[in-house]
């Protein structure tokens, strides 16, 4: 438990500094190279090739370099902007997880299939995020309270189902998920979304009711994607995704919520301003 707590006040001001101050190009490679090593670690829990863990790396960022061009501010005016777009296709991969969520652990897709949406879902989260920092002026600020939305959604049902939950949510593939931890969750993460929202980002009206219905959006589906990693670590007989990070297990640990999280929650917040 220590370890846990050292690695946390050690990892959330270092993530909170990147999201803040990094600059935008500097922003989209550190965030990049977290996708990578979350998909390194998608590979060791699907395929367990490390040849394959390669090819698929190279592809990524060459697609996530083209597609960064093709957005940025240069030649902006001349081709669509491809990002939002990106975020949507990850939200519409998420919402069509949650049937093969239904159906447990006993769901399994070949290998190669799984690594290959690895890198749509990666892909779609880098896009969505990247997209979100350029925004606005406030770009930085937008994507660190939606990260915020999601953790508070991730703490407020831990605790919740700890001291309420009573029905189970997924038995099969996390025991100890329930509902009543989900809706604490989503308590949670609306009131961090509107905290957030009005008091650092001034949103008020129209725009304050779309980005809470974006948090809310996002919050939901974050449990999709924490069920999603837990139902491929089951199937490989893990605990954790790696031993990156002391305490907390790997990368994909820590971000299964926001893999899904951020596509939904930049889509949603694109389509409703």
């Amino acid at each position: 438990m220590i370890i846990r707590i050292i690695t946390a006040l050690v990892l959330a001001p270092a993530v909170i500094g990147l999201v803040l101050y990094l600059p935008g190009s500097m922003f989209a490679e550190v965030l990049l190279l977290v996708m990578v090593i979350g998909l390194f670690e998608w590979d060791h829990l699907t395929t367990r090739s490390n040849q394959g863990f390669v090819i698929s790396a190279m592809g990524l960022l060459v697609v996530a370099v083209v597609t960064y061009l093709l957005s940025s501010q240069i030649i902006k005016n001349a081709l669509p902007n491809l990002l939002p777009l990106i975020a949507i296709v990850g939200a519409l991969f998420w919402l069509l997880q949650i049937g093969t969520l239904s159906k447990g652990i006993e769901y399994r897709r070949p290998p190669g299939t799984e690594m290959g949406y690895g890198i749509l879902v990666v892909f779609c989260a880098w896009g969505a995020m990247v997209w979100l920092r350029h925004s606005n002026d406030t770009g930085a600020l937008t994507v660190l309270i939606a990260m915020m939305v999601v953790w508070a959604a991730d703490t407020f049902a831990y605790f919740t189902g700890v001291n309420l939950g009573r029905n189970k949510l997924a038995p099969s593939i996390s025991p100890g998920k329930s509902i009543e931890g989900v809706a604490g969750g989503m308590v949670g993460a609306i009131l961090v979304a509107w905290i957030g929202a009005s008091t650092l980002l001034q949103f008020s009206g129209s725009k304050l009711i779309a980005w809470l219905l974006a948090a809310a959006a996002a919050a939901s589906i974050s449990v999709v994607g924490d069920l999603y990693i837990s139902r491929l670590k089951r199937q490989a007989g893990v605990k954790d995704s790696g031993k990156l990070l002391p305490g907390h297990g790997g990368i994909l640990d820590r971000i299964d919520g926001l893999l899904a999280a951020m596509p939904v929650f930049a889509a949603c917040w694109w389509l409703l301003q």
